[in-house]
């Protein structure tokens, strides 16, 4: 692995990182809604945007069973927008017990879309009435302020601190290619710090950079 080679992968893994799903602290109760929701990860912060999308007949739940997001976070005003995928058979948008939404009838067509524009404040849960006990739940949460960029519930790095790792490896690739005429040590003829020193220098810069990284090259260094 040549040093540009390494910072670019290092900045590739670092952005990776950087998610906009809500904060801990800012985390919804939902009283175990998404216990049997399979590809729900946590509540997706779309503050900030007039439109939400999600997609109705999504994988999951062992079949196109799921919405995606199936939790999102939206400011008061916002419309969110479902759109269906045509798989999995007829899908519905309707709450959960007394609630606002209602798309009607089974639809199986792909792109075919229900909206509705939520005003005030509150945690809107919703089904597909056909597979709810499948799992194909969701929920909108509705609250005001900007976009958290914090950690998901299985603890990725905060957006800021991702982006500065990003930035730093974006950094140090440039560098390297300035810098790479000037550098002794064992190189190949592509200016690559190789063997025993160029192993540990990628280690050592791995991990000061990013965890996610450091234990993405012990991986590919097992592999190899």
């Amino acid at each position: 692995m040549t040093r540009r080679q390494f910072a670019q992968a290092t900045a590739g893994m670092a952005a990776l990182g950087a998610t906009a799903t809500v904060s801990a602290q800012e985390s919804p109760d939902y009283g175990g809604w998404f216990s049997d929701v399979s590809n729900f990860e946590g509540t997706v912060d779309k503050r900030g945007q007039d439109t939400v999308e999600v997609t109705v007949g999504a994988q999951g739940n062992n079949g196109a069973f799921a919405f995606d997001p199936p939790a999102v976070m939206v400011n008061p005003g916002t419309e969110v927008v479902w759109t269906w995928t045509g798989e999995g058979g007829g899908h519905n948008v309707v709450s959960d017990g007394d609630g606002p939404l209602d798309s009607g009838s089974l639809v199986s067509e792909a792109d075919t879309t229900y909206s509705h524009t939520f005003e005030s404040e509150g945690i809107y849960k919703y089904v597909c009435t056909p597979h709810a006990g499948l799992g194909m739940k969701g929920a909108v949460v509705v609250r005001p302020g900007e976009p958290s960029g914090g950690t998901t519930d299985s603890g990725s790095q905060p957006a800021s601190e991702t982006e500065t790792t990003a930035s730093a490896a974006s950094e140090t690739a440039a560098s390297t290619d300035t810098n790479s005429g000037g550098e002794t040590g064992q190189q190949q003829s592509g200016g690559g710090v190789t063997g025993p020193l160029g192993t540990f220098a990628a280690v050592i810069a791995m991990a000061f950079l990013s965890p996610l990284a450091f234990a993405a090259l012990l991986r590919r260094r097992t592999d190899d």
